[in-house]
């Protein structure tokens, strides 16, 4: 008995042992992780240290748009219905058109960015999105309230792609990439102050009229009738908005048209000790600018991915426009709605800095091939629940992969823009966008009128379920058309984008085109060396 206990007992410490080894070895691998993410973010701030002042001024114009503009489309169908008295379907229809004219308007303008140049279409665009606001904050009107949100369009255009050129315009090829991580937090931490705001106004400041009050209300518009202003919480949001407008347009009047040099480029142009030199846009006409971009097979790559991408991109679209009025009608008036949005940003500035530290060596597209599929899984979320909880886990499950794939796209797009000509890559880009939009803005009206309404049953899960299938179409497709889009075309041949990717991360069929092409490189090399030789 007494040999077995004492084996029983060697055997046990033997097992504790290992377990403990084990722990500690994880623990030490954690560590390591921490130790090296950390260092890799401080590697990052430590690379903008002596960036130029338009750099951060392009951060704080980020923060001044992105507060007014995420505080304002959280509430925007809300505010259509309660102020102007449209139906659920008019109100999504009318947020459909608001971003389908931000892309149309884009479309239109891009040749016009990249003659004016970024310093000018900043100062232009706050402009007219300050006069927008100030209408949509006096009027009672339908039609001046159309006209308005078609200059907030117009100026929207000149300021978020505009905003993107000017990072890749102060940012060299070794820190681009965490710029634009750190631009997205920005826009994200602007995201989060306006959630909470939005609960604010919306909720301790009575926004919502009563049942007979609302009927009078769209029985007054039905007939042609005028309207009495009073100031509501949507009303005190947009006044907000303006104040961060008058904010911008004074930031923008010490914009200058500059660019950073490239470690490659000759310095002597440069000063010290920024190294930077003065910006002159290439000025050419429309249809010079166009022929030029559509003649590259480059473009037209872009071009799948940007279109592949749109489904995906879309969830965003029903997390401000289809969430808000959901959560309302399932779960009361007092539902945080502005609190659970807010968790989006929240993530997204803890971990957009991590990611891109520790992946700016990864390719964008590869990011952004695995972040889709993480963005795509959450909306299925809420077709098995309809609880808070659900909410919940639906916008962590997004902002996890939207922090490994969106921040990629702002450095995907501008890593194969020609510069100079980086407007009119994002405006032909943006085409399918305007396609996409209204529709999309009419589908939202449409799901939540037959399948949530403000009265009556509800199958919410259903909603949301159409809604995830939808979305998941983007990460399948970009697996379909993956070989296609993974090529990177040069003037002398066609490799594959991926020759620094660590082999394990490619497929088959381009594990052996990078081989070919390798094997090519090498004869060539050999060629000319010979050649020199004789």
């Amino acid at each position: 008995k007494s040999m077995q206990a004492l084996k029983e007992h060697f055997i046990s410490t033997k097992v504790l042992d290992k377990a403990q080894n084990k722990s500690s070895s994880t623990s030490s691998t954690m560590m390591a992780l921490f130790t090296q993410i950390t260092h890799k973010v401080l590697e990052g701030f430590q690379s903008i240290r002596g960036s130029p002042s338009e750099l951060y001024k392009c951060f704080l114009l980020k923060f001044l748009d992105s507060f007014s503009y995420f505080s304002f489309s959280l509430v925007f169908t809300l505010f259509l219905t309660a102020d102007f008295g449209y139906s659920d379907m008019s109100a999504g229809t009318i947020y459909g058109v608001w971003g389908a004219l931000v892309t149309l308007f884009g479309l239109l303008t891009g040749v016009i960015v990249d003659n004016l140049g970024v310093a000018a279409s900043l100062r232009i665009g706050f402009v007219i999105q300050f006069i927008a606001k100030c209408m949509i904050f006096n009027t009672t009107s339908r039609m001046t309230l159309m006209i308005a949100i078609a200059l907030l369009s117009l100026g929207g255009c000149l300021g978020i792609p505009v905003l993107v050129i000017g990072i890749r315009r102060y940012s060299t090829e070794k820190n681009r990439g965490f710029n634009f991580g750190l631009f997205y937090v920005i826009m994200n931490f602007a995201a989060l102050l306006s959630g909470p705001l939005v609960d604010y106004c919306t909720i301790l400041y009575k926004s919502d009229r009563g049942e007979d009050e609302q009927r009078m209300l769209e029985e007054a518009y039905a007939n042609g009738e005028e309207v009495e202003w009073s100031l509501t919480g949507y009303r005190l949001i947009v006044l907000l908005g303006i104040v961060t407008n008058v904010l911008a347009c004074i930031v923008t009047i010490s914009v200058k048209e500059i660019k950073v040099c490239e470690s490659g480029e000759s310095e002597g142009n440069c000063n010290d000790p920024h190294r930077v030199q003065a910006f002159e846009p290439e000025k050419s006409s429309m249809y010079e600018i166009i022929k030029e971009t559509i003649h590259s097979r480059t473009f037209w790559r872009f071009l799948l991915v940007i279109m592949v991408t749109l489904n995906v991109r879309m969830i965003f679209r029903h997390l401000d426009a289809t969430l808000p009025k959901y959560m309302l009608r399932e779960f009361g008036e007092n539902v945080a709605k502005g609190t659970i949005y807010s968790i989006n940003p929240f993530l997204i500035m803890i971990m957009v800095p991590l990611i891109t530290a520790y992946t700016t060596d990864i390719d964008p597209l590869l990011m952004i091939h695995h972040g889709c599929y993480i963005s795509a899984a959450s909306v299925f979320v809420l077709s098995l629940s309809t609880s808070i909880p659900a909410c919940v886990i639906f916008v962590v499950v997004l902002s996890i992969g939207e922090a490994i794939w969106s921040p990629r796209l702002y450095d995907y797009t501008c890593s194969i823009a020609k510069e100079g000509r980086e407007g009119t890559y994002m405006a032909l880009s943006s085409a399918p966008l305007f396609l996409a939009k209204l529709p999309v803005g009419m589908l939202s009206g449409y799901l939540l009128q037959k399948y949530c309404p403000e009265e009556g049953e509800r199958n919410s899960k259903l909603m949301w379920l159409i809604i995830g299938l939808m979305t998941a179409s983007s990460p399948i497709l970009l697996t379909v058309c993956w070989k296609y889009i993974s090529k990177k075309d040069n003037d002398d041949d066609s490799d594959l984008a991926y020759s620094k990717v660590p082999e394990h991360e490619l497929g088959p069929i381009q594990q052996q085109q990078r081989d070919e092409n390798e094997e090519y490189s090498d004869l060539k090399r050999r060629s000319n060396h010979a050649a020199n030789a004789l």
